[in-house]
């Protein structure tokens, strides 16, 4: 009898679990309590998405064992978070998101609502004050740029093979942390920089691969269970918890002596005065915000340097024209510096850098948007509070949208006649997001990107050392292969 009512049960819970399955987009086929994990590679994971997209018209669910429904074509992007954007301006509140932060609802990354709304406003306004897209942030990043060329100089040769990750994620460290805290780490003197980026690379290690976390978002319970706690919620959580304690040490440090009626030089002091007009504004909500900044700032423009120094060395003739380019509008001269004004006279460079974003593809997703009501996309009902993945790794693999997408070719983003940009195509690079949680630092990382990069072109030639790999180090940032190569001066 015990056996019969077992088996009935168990039949009731495959039938209950498959009418539920029923209510999200079709996609794979899933099975009970683990879903669609049996079939699922983490390393191919992108390109598997991809692969399964094209079958299942670019919208479909897989149970991990949470269901997710992914979008991996451009329009049903843009119709999801533009055109329907207030239904998917949520966020998932579950891990791995939730580890980034100590508090939940705090911040701009991982939270949503109103607080989301007000955070933003906030954050956005000071980086406009502090002079995000003006002359005041690109003199910032000068000083950067010069700690960085200053490095170069100083340690190396141009003949001994040299690693350019330090330099760069210190140059792009700086330039954030200018901005945040008002002061820069001198390469000679990198223990506490080095410190800070090991806690970052330490949690997006952390999590790859990590099919523990993918077990709690499903049942958030389980964190108190011994293995899948530990492994998947209780390491991750003390591994960050570095990070936050140096973010809180700074930001403290700087509010305690920081007098309102005084002016303002970084943000941290812009947004300890405004607490005093808006009573939204917090401490809490201050180290969320100076965390989501340095981890999206940091990481994602540094890989992106050195993605380009990669593909450079891959391409010289393109690396040769683009020097060519450089130095015919800004000259070799040291006493002239490469100017964001420069950038409607140098449309080759601006098509390269645009290239390199899109081929080396290295934000496969935009972060989870959680469906806050039932709504139709496309031809599909997503559920409401269905957790939802737009895959950009797609779109920028797309033949529809990008003609020929396995080949390297800067031109697609320029008109005929090679000078005027190829806006329909500028449009569907969405690297950094769409609708209203567009990047809110984008126009800082655009900036730095051009600066960066263009300067480092105009005093350097990069060779490689080995054959060139462009196959990514799968991570939640797909990012190059370790390598080293020549820099070679060219003034």
């Amino acid at each position: 009898m015990i056996v019969l009512l077992l088996f009935i049960g168990a039949l009731t819970y495959v039938f209950l679990y498959y009418q539920h399955v029923r209510k999200y987009p079709r996609g794979p086929l899933p099975l009970p309590l683990i879903g669609n994990l049996y079939h699922i590679n983490p390393e191919g994971m992108h390109e598997y998405l991809h692969m399964i997209g094209k079958e299942y018209g670019h919208c479909f669910t897989l149970f991990m064992p949470r269901p997710v429904v992914f979008f991996t074509e451009f329009s049903l992007i843009k119709e999801a978070l533009v055109t329907q954007g207030e239904h998917f301006a949520g966020r998932s509140h579950l891990p791995p998101e939730e580890f980034l932060q100590k508090v939940d609802q705090t911040g701009i990354t991982v939270c949503d609502g109103e607080v989301w709304r007000e955070q933003r406003r906030a954050a956005v306004r000071i980086l406009r004050e502090h002079g995000m897209g003006k002359n005041i942030m690109e003199a910032k990043i000068n000083l950067s740029i010069d700690e960085l060329l200053k490095q170069l100089k100083e340690t190396n040769d141009g003949v001994t093979p040299f690693d350019m990750y330090m330099p760069i994620q210190l140059c792009v460290g700086n330039i954030i942390n200018e901005t945040l805290f008002g002061y820069h780490f001198k390469y000679s003197n990198t223990a506490k920089f080095e410190f800070l980026t090991n806690c970052l690379r330490q949690h997006l290690k952390c999590l790859k691969d990590n099919v523990w976390v993918l077990v709690l978002q499903a049942w958030p319970w389980t964190k108190h269970l011994p293995i899948i706690g530990r492994k998947g919620y209780h390491d991750p959580i003390k591994n960050i918890s570095n990070y936050h304690n140096f973010i809180e040490e700074e930001v403290n440090k700087i509010a305690e002596i920081y007098n309102v009626n005084q002016e303002p030089t970084n943000f941290v002091q812009s947004y300890v005065r405004d607490m005093k007009k808006n009573p939204q504004l917090d401490m809490v909500n201050l180290y969320a915000i100076v965390v989501d900044f340095w981890f999206a700032g940091m990481e994602t423009t540094s890989t992106a340097l050195r993605w380009c120094l990669l593909y450079l060395m891959k391409y010289p003739h393109v690396q040769d024209k683009v020097r060519a380019e450089l130095l015919s509008v800004v000259g070799s001269s040291q006493d002239r510096r490469l100017e964001m004004a420069d950038r409607p006279n140098l449309p080759y460079f601006a098509a390269v850098i645009a290239e390199i974003q899109r081929a080396s593809n290295m934000v496969g997703f935009l972060g989870f948007h959680r469906c806050t009501s039932d709504t139709i996309v496309g031809s599909n009902l997503i559920p409401a509070n269905t957790l939802t993945l737009p895959q950009v790794f797609s779109v920028l693999k797309e033949d529809r949208i990008f003609e020929r997408p396995t080949e390297f070719m800067p031109e697609r983003f320029l008109e005929a006649d090679g000078k005027t940009p190829n806006k329909n195509e500028l449009d569907r690079l969405i690297i950094f997001g769409m609708g209203k949680r567009q990047c809110a630092g984008e126009a800082l990382a655009r900036m730095q990107l051009f600066l960066v990069l263009g300067t480092l072109l105009r005093h350097y030639r990069f060779s490689p050392c080995d054959p060139i790999d462009l196959t990514p180090v799968f991570s939640t940032i797909l990012g190059p292969k370790p390598y080293k190569c020549i820099a070679s001066s060219v003034v």
